[in-house]
């Protein structure tokens, strides 16, 4: 019965770990990652499960991603974005 508690203890800090990681990534890096996910507000909560099952997943391609140039890109990118609507405006 040790095994399965200490089992199932793990798992419990394991999610623990990943809704934290989750909530940051959500609040935080998920509109400096992605620019068409800026305004929407459900996808958020739809991919939450999935980012506290893959948490690891997602600091390892979070950090890459603020490492690399690719952010220096999306926030071109969104420049870019913002120009074109004030032009319909």
């Amino acid at each position: 019965m040790v095994v399965a508690e200490i089992i199932i203890l793990i798992a419990q800090i394991y999610c623990v770990i990943g809704f934290i990681v989750a909530i940051v990534f959500i609040t935080i890096g998920l509109s400096r990652v992605e620019l068409a996910a800026r305004k929407a507000y459900l996808f958020r909560l739809q991919i939450l499960p999935g980012l506290i099952l893959l948490w690891p997943i997602v600091i390892v391609r979070w950090v890459a991603l603020e490492r690399s140039g690719e952010k220096a890109l999306l926030d071109e990118e969104e420049k870019q974005l913002d120009e074109e609507q004030e032009g319909k405006k």
